[in-house]
């Protein structure tokens, strides 16, 4: 039974303009491309995450996808400490992703995408197809996605004031150390991914979510908090009712050999204030290996 992978994927699916503190801070490059339709942001501060001892200790030797695949996806070889920040903004129903690091030693980074053809779009260059493609920004900053929203992106560059008032006010109710941290500010009818057996359910009460947020603190252990806020207090009651029920489900799911599956749903307290659902996440450190290959994040090299 997959119910532990489960709720730990609906945990991250709870998920100033330009700098908004005390929240985790975007930087400049990436948060003056924020369309102001945006409903969805989740970032992730690689090269803060790269200096805490949950990396040091645990991920750096593991194949990471969140940090190996951007550049496979852009077809640049980069090296993990040449990333420094990721940051996904979505509509509800496209999404592109904007990666800032270390591209290239010259003018624009040198591309190598299989059938890939370079085109021009108001003053920009994109390399791929007319289904998706890598906008080229600057040396430093590249996007990836589908084409069209990757036009839109540029059309409304000079629109964009930083991230969309709802979701800077979600970004402030986080800590400054969140390394990776997700604002949704509603709209979504149904996960932004094909969600396995025990979720395929969820999608009624992911519509039923007004707004909410999720971040994680990696210094000392996997430390976080996931927030729903939904339309009524029925809504959020079914929401917790949910949350508690798949817990319970996990804990029947283990077994004598497996006591470390049941400390790390111990880690994970859900609780109800009205409207709101909160799904509080403590981890300690001797427990990061057992997380990361439960739910599948990261194998060692």
């Amino acid at each position: 039974m997959r119910t532990i992978p489960c709720l730990i994927l609906l945990v991250l699916a709870l998920t100033g303009c330009v700098k908004t503190p005390p929240g985790p801070r975007i930087d400049p490059a990436l948060a003056s491309l924020i369309p102001p339709d945006t409903i969805l942001l989740a970032g992730a501060r690689l090269e803060a995450l790269e200096k805490t001892p949950i990396y040091l200790n645990h991920l750096a030797k593991r194949a990471v996808p969140l940090i190996d695949d951007f550049p496979k996806q852009i077809g640049l070889d980069v090296r993990r400490q040449d990333l420094w920040e990721l940051l996904l903004i979505s509509d509800g129903k496209q999404s592109v992703v904007l990666g800032h690091g270390k591209f290239a030693n010259e003018a624009e980074p040198r591309i190598q995408r299989p059938g890939a053809t370079r085109f021009g779009y108001k003053g920009y260059n994109l390399v791929g197809d007319e289904r998706d493609a890598v906008l080229l920004i600057s040396p430093s900053v590249i996007g990836y996605g589908p084409t069209p929203a990757l036009r839109s992106l540029i059309d409304k560059k000079e629109k964009t004031t930083g991230a969309p008032a709802a979701l800077a006010a979600q970004l402030k109710e986080m800590p400054p150390e969140a390394v990776l941290w997700a604002a949704y500010g509603g709209g979504l009818t149904a996960l932004p991914f094909n969600a396995p057996g025990d979720l395929a359910n969820m999608n009624k009460i992911i519509a039923s979510i007004q707004s909410g947020s999720v971040y994680l603190d990696l210094r000392t252990g996997v430390n976080g908090l996931a927030t729903g806020t939904c339309g009524s207090e029925q809504d959020a009651k079914m929401l917790y009712d949910a949350l508690r029920a798949l817990q319970g489900l996990g804990r029947m799911a283990i077994t004598k050999e497996q006591p470390e599956r049941g400390k790390i749903l111990d880690g994970l307290r859900v609780t109800q204030e009205s409207h709101k659902v909160n799904i509080h996440i403590e981890e300690p450190e001797e427990l990061v290996d057992t997380f990361l290959n439960l739910v599948g994040l990261g194998r060692a090299n």
